[in-house]
């Protein structure tokens, strides 16, 4: 499943590429024609009210990223793959690819670089990754954000 982000959900495209869907962000500016077009396997998610009606797109009325994520949680839950989680760039959706210590040991802190051995990068924008404590909060966020209304 493809979530397509309009300008005004970036905030919730970051919470759905944490989640390991792919969540493109259409910034101002941005050619419509380079994202997937609305179908089946692509949701359109917009603040746009005119949009209202449109088949495969989603108006978002609230403005808090987690009330967003709340709107979708039925299509996120059905297509949410748990394998998945913190396997996209938060910054700019890229695929993650496992990363060997000895090749990102110039790019991290020293103590993250001795106390963790798994590590992912960015081949897109050269961001490094790695499970930490972070991870786990973000997991817990998203899980209580999902849950709170039933």
């Amino acid at each position: 499943m493809i979530f397509v982000c309009d300008v005004m959900l970036g905030k919730l495209a970051r919470y759905l590429r944490t989640l390991g869907f792919d969540a493109p962000y259409v910034r101002k500016g941005d050619d419509p024609a380079i994202f997937p077009a609305p179908s089946a396997g692509c949701v359109h998610l917009t603040k746009k009210r005119d949009r209202t009606g449109c088949p495969h797109t989603v108006v978002i009325r609230a403005n808090n990223p987690g009330d967003q994520l709340l709107e979708i949680k039925e299509m996120v839950e059905r297509h949410v793959d748990p394998a998945l989680f913190m396997t996209r760039c938060l910054d700019c959706n890229a695929l993650l690819i496992d990363t060997p210590r000895e090749d990102i040991e110039p790019f991290i802190p020293e103590y993250i670089y001795h106390h963790h051995d798994r590590f992912k990068t960015c081949p897109s924008c050269r961001k490094v990754y790695w499970e930490g404590s972070h991870a786990d909060k973000m997991r817990e966020r998203i899980e209580k954000l999902i849950n709170r209304n039933g």
